[in-house]
């Protein structure tokens, strides 16, 4: 074959060879793949080479031998014979058209998170082609934890397009900021002042509820939510709640709903002086306590207050003493007033007063139980039954000489007693511990005569005199003037208390529960006739040395004891 046949076989040959020129979109058969590169057949006299980054980014599977694909040619080296092209820039020449229509009409897209670009955002796939997402755009009611939102399919609103740089940001926070806009059109051209709508408690904040009605917020104002004032919203409103509301104003420059709660039913406070007259009885329920008294719901938004003085005839330190909340009561109303919007109530009114009958239940010289409630300076209060105390004076406890009411029974004690006196006109009974004891000065008298000399010990020191133990239960008192046989300035010169002696008894008054105590000796009496020893006895005692009326040593009901006599003179002496 000559040259020239040569020359012209080549050239046929070469003609049946197809050409491609950069940027042409061909369909392609995989040959080979490798961790590099890909062959692909195109139809060329040389395989095409696909780097392995050219590889569509979100294609379905490993690419595989015999699969057909479409590619981009990217570069034509002339002098080597060699086409390079590209998967994912054929993907992306196809999709971006109708990406570039949705850019431009603002149109949303749907695209799917794949992967996350740390600490900046993440990768979307829309329809193949890859797109940036701001973490900053991903918007509110999704998680940013890429492992929560990988596959997700979500809208977006791209935001920029830039085809030569191959440059796709999109983000999900400006289309649902679109769509919040659009439907607060509606809503404000829809909704109006006036109207009733249900809607969903979003959120609770101290001054009230944020209600979502149809994809917009109002707000319930606390002083909305009923009719009665309430400092912060109720706890029976929960978020998520379902709930009818009112629509008082719409602000649309402002984006701004009033909403009310309480106006969907009429003001309970409208005639409430003829439903609740003063002087009628109504049920309730307490629910709430205070340190003053008790509210009591006696219907939806209206609640009167019970003072803690109305609570029960009893004295109560707190009201928790006499109800709890939710307990059912029965109260008698003491004042309503519109104007006001205050009712007050009585719960005590509403029952039988105690006091009524007091006198049969507890008569003079009955013997009852009571229990201690409270200890004073001067005596004990025993609660007989609710709303009825007694007093139990420090005088009655017991026939020895009491300083102190917790030396006989302290707060919470159960004691039996006697009633000396019931005044139910006055509200007053007292007790008796010691008329239910043996009274030790009949013991005493049966056991001490006049001129008897007795051991003691001294319990007090005053100006006039010292007072001495005799026995448990009495005492006698030995004047200043009997103490030394030589006059002395005070009874501390000779004697101090805890100190035992020896005194004589020189006078007992039985009627007055008196015994006089001297430390001198006895004076000598010119013997005219010896009386028997049980006449002597009588005719001393017949003869007490003079006493102030109305004086005894250890004091009974209605009366000074000789102690208090001297004390209240001495006082009165020193201008006390």
């Amino acid at each position: 074959m000559t040259d020239e046949n040569k020359s012209m076989e080549n050239w046929l040959e070469l003609s049946n060879v197809q050409t491609y020129t950069r940027g042409d979109i061909l369909a392609g058969t995989v040959l080979q793949v490798n961790d590099s590169a890909v062959l692909v057949d195109i139809g060329y006299k040389s395989e095409a080479i696909m780097n392995i980054s050219e590889v569509a980014p979100f294609r379905e599977g490993q690419l595989e031998s015999g699969e057909t694909i479409d590619v981009l040619v990217t570069y034509i080296d002339e002098e080597e014979g060699t086409v390079y092209v590209s998967e994912r820039q054929a993907v992306y020449e196809k999709r971006i058209g109708e990406l570039e229509t949705s850019y431009k009409k603002k149109e949303p897209v749907t695209g799917v998170i794949e992967s996350e670009v740390k600490n900046a955002g993440y990768h979307v796939n829309l329809l193949g082609v890859r797109a940036f997402l701001p973490g900053s755009q991903l918007g509110k009611g999704l998680p940013a934890d890429i492992n929560s939102l990988r596959g997700q399919e979500i809208q977006l609103r791209i935001l920029e397009l830039d085809r030569r740089d191959k440059n796709l940001v999109v983000s999900r926070k400006a289309l649902m900021q679109e769509i919040e806009r659009q439907e607060r059109a509606e809503f404000f051209n829809k909704v109006e002042a006036g109207e009733e709508v249900e809607g969903t408690i979003k959120s609770i904040v101290d001054y009230g509820l944020f209600v979502d009605i149809g994809g917009f917020e109002g707000l319930v104002h606390r002083t909305e939510i009923s009719w009665k004032e309430v400092p912060v919203p109720p706890k029976t409103y929960t978020v998520g709640d379902t709930i009818k509301v009112k629509v008082l104003e719409i602000d649309q420059d402002k984006e701004r709903i009033r909403l009310s709660i309480k106006q969907l039913r009429p003001d309970p406070w409208d005639n409430i002086e003829g439903r609740y007259p003063v002087e009628s009885k109504h049920s309730g329920t307490v629910v709430s306590i205070t340190d003053f008294g008790a509210f009591i719901r006696l219907e939806d938004d209206v609640e009167g207050l019970v003072h803690i003085s109305e609570l029960s005839w009893g004295y109560p330190q707190h009201p928790k003493d006499v109800v709890s909340e939710s307990d059912a009561v029965e109260v008698v109303v003491l004042e309503c007033s519109a104007t006001k919007r205050r009712i007050s109530l009585s719960m005590r009114q509403a029952q039988s007063d105690p006091w009524s009958d007091v006198e049969s239940r507890y008569a003079e010289g009955t013997v009852v139980k009571g229990k201690v409630t409270k200890l004073a300076p001067f005596g004990a209060f025993i609660q007989l039954e609710s709303g009825v105390e007694a007093l139990l004076h420090i005088s009655e406890m017991s026939w020895e000489h009491i300083t102190d009411p917790s030396q006989v029974c302290k707060e919470g004690d159960e004691v039996e007693a006697k009633v000396i006196k019931s005044d139910g006109a006055h509200r007053k009974i007292r007790l008796s511990l010691r008329e239910l004891q043996e009274d030790p000065w009949h013991k005493f008298v049966e056991n001490f005569s006049v001129n008897e000399e007795v051991d003691g010990t001294i319990t007090e020191l005053k100006d006039f005199g010292a007072f001495v133990k005799i026995t448990d239960e009495v005492e006698g008192l030995i004047h200043v003037s009997e103490i030394a046989e030589e006059r002395i300035g005070h009874p501390s010169d000779i004697l101090e208390v805890s100190q035992t002696i020896k005194a004589r008894i020189i006078g007992i008054n039985e009627e007055r529960r008196q015994v006089r105590l001297s430390m001198r000796k006895q004076k000598e009496i010119p013997e005219k006739r010896t009386p028997a020893p049980r006449e002597r006895k009588q005719t001393v005692r017949e003869k007490p040395a003079p006493a102030p009326k109305e004086y005894t040593t250890e004091g009974s009901s209605g009366s000074l004891t000789l102690r208090e006599h001297l004390e209240q003179k001495e006082n009165t002496t020193s201008g006390g």
